[in-house]
This record gives C-alpha cells, sequence and structure tokens, in this order.
C-alpha cells in the first residue's frame, strides 16, 4: 500500500528520488517475504506473524506494484526508471507465476491459502489477482501474453457465476469470500465482503480496458 502512495507523492512533488524508492521498496518487500513457490508470505514481524501463502496479500502486493508499474511508465520519470520498471515487471510476473502454479482447487477459485488444499476456494484472492494480469497485460504485453490473460479471462468466468442474480437483500454479493476482518477464519464469508466486492468491479474495470486493446487483433 506505500509504494503506490511513494510513487505518487513524488511524481506530484516532482521527486525523482522518491519516484525510485517507491520500486525499491517493493523488492525490500520481496526479498523479505518471498517463499520457494515464488509467492510472498502473509505477515513476518516481531508482534504479528502469518507465514503461509495468504492469496488476498498477494495480490494486493502485485496490484500495487502494477500500480506503481504504471505511475513510473506513463508518468514523467519515464526515461529515469527504466530499470525500476523492469525490476517491477519481474516481481509482478514472479507472483503470478506463483499464484497460476497454486491454482488448483476445484472450485476453479485460488483457495484463501494457496498452498493448503484444507482451505476453501474464495472471490477476493481470486479477484484481485486476475485483475492485476490484465492491467500488467496492457502495460507489458511482451511480458504477460495470452497465457496470463487467457487465465484471467477464466477466473473471471469463475467469479462471475458466484454472483448472486436473485432479487433480495443479497442481490449482488459476491461468495464465498474471506473473511475481511480475518483471514485465518475458516468459515467462508457469504454475507458480502467490502474488499471482495470492490476487487470483483476492479476486474471488470480491468477487462474493460484490455479488451479495448485487442480491438482489431
Amino acid at each position: 500500500m506505500v509504494p503506490p502512495f511513494l510513487a505518487y507523492t513524488g511524481v506530484a512533488t516532482s521527486n525523482l528520488t522518491l519516484v525510485k524508492e517507491a520500486a525499491r521498496q517493493a523488492k525490500l518487500y520481496r526479498d523479505v517475504l518471498i517463499q520457494p513457490a515464488g509467492v510472498w508470505m502473509h505477515i513476518t514481524g516481531p508482534e504479528v506473524q502469518d507465514y503461509e501463502l495468504w492469496s488476498t496479500g498477494n495480490g494486493w502486493a502485485a496490484a500495487g506494484m502494477a500500480r506503481v508499474l504504471a505511475t513510473l511508465k506513463k508518468g514523467p520519470y519515464a526515461r529515469q526508471t527504466v530499470g525500476e520498471q523492469a525490476s517491477l515487471t519481474g516481481l509482478i510476473k514472479e507472483i503470478l507465476d506463483g499464484v497460476r502454479a497454486l491454482d488448483t482447487d476445484e472450485s476453479g477459485l485460488l483457495r484463501n491459502y494457496l498452498n493448503q488444499t484444507a482451505w476453501f476456494g474464495e472471490i477476493s484472492g481470486t479477484s484481485i489477482l486476475a485483475a492485476t494480469a490484465l492491467r500488467v497485460a496492457v502495460l507489458e504485453p511482451k511480458t504477460f501474453g495470452r497465457e496470463y490473460t487467457d487465465w484471467a479471462v477464466e477466473k473471471m468466468g469463475v467469479v462471475d457465476g458466484h454472483i448472486n442474480t436473485e432479487e433480495g437483500a443479497d442481490k449482488g454479493i459476491v461468495a464465498p469470500a474471506v473473511n475481511p476482518l480475518n483471514w485465518w477464519d475458516t468459515t467462508p464469508y457469504t454475507t458480502g465482503s467490502p474488499e471482495g466486492q470492490s476487487f470483483v468491479v476492479l476486474l471488470h474495470a480491468a477487462y474493460r480496458d484490455w479488451r479495448k486493446t485487442q480491438r482489431g487483433k
């Protein structure tokens, strides 16, 4: 969450050092949290630890780095941050490759904890990671080609199948989601996760923008 803010602030204040720092911070996060599967553990530190591979956390990380990449690539410091852009692209690819390798739940959704088969597939992590794949396919199409976009579109189809379309108070709710206030909760959250609902919107927005780049192809 911090690196996108640093990047935006650096651009707004004409501070190239701060813009570059945003990319450096992402790399430092990765160096501490990366696991052999290619994805990040959730939390390490003196007060709270969660060494497992939380899908939503990896989604936040990948989406945040995609936002930084867009700021660098489309902002006034594009020429001065070519190395940082390449680094961010590699970090995002590493997460997406790891996530796709762990995408084995029979539901078609990513599990709350990616590598633990006892956990349920859920819409929050699935949506934000698929959205990120589509965003970076627009930013770096040579790196994120059909295998990434096909996967993301497939995930969107699965997520859309979990949208409640029946009339009533629950219409539009997407479930199951992880409990947004307790990621260790083994009970699927079905009453509408604000985080999960917003991620579904982000997924459809990313799909819309990606589709615009495909016209005529």
